[in-house]
């Protein structure tokens, strides 16, 4: 939503996402998105039935996005997944699974020299995209940053 997609593939050899995320993001209407899918970087792959298993029985209530991306994390032995949703996120680290938001993908960003300004992307997720982020984390993000 806001031209950065080229981020995850500069950070990330590869990317794998559920059938069900495929799904969601075959739907977009943003030329940019189906160009990411049909770039090669990104993978589609079906979780195992017993990967799926393992997250349902942890009795945490996910969307069935969530619970594929973690089903699929576990079977992969993924590096890291990227998660926002908070639930998931809990979920994913009690598994012991590295997981990585959005606002860390652009922090890392940041320090690999791919953005200039950590405040910049994350105040156009907010106006362009109606991401929501509390105050207090943005200033945390920012301090984090080392841009305030």
């Amino acid at each position: 939503m806001i031209d950065h997609l080229w981020l995850l593939e500069s950070i990330y050899s590869a990317g794998i996402i559920s059938e069900v995320a495929a799904r969601d993001l075959a739907t977009a209407k943003s030329a940019r998105i189906q160009a990411v899918l049909s770039s090669g970087w990104i993978h589609v792959q079906a979780p195992t039935a017993s990967a799926i298993a393992r997250v349902v029985q942890s009795g945490k209530q996910l969307d069935l996005g969530d619970t594929h991306a973690i089903a699929l994390a576990l079977q992969l032995k993924a590096d890291e997944l990227l998660m926002n949703e908070r639930r998931g996120r809990q979920l994913a680290q009690e598994l012991e699974l590295s997981v990585i938001g959005l606002f860390g993908v652009i922090i890392l960003a940041k320090k690999r020299a791919l953005i200039p300004s950590v405040r910049r992307l994350m105040d156009t997720l907010v106006e362009q995209a109606g991401f929501r982020i509390s105050n207090r984390l943005y200033q945390k993000i920012l301090r984090f940053a080392d841009e305030i």
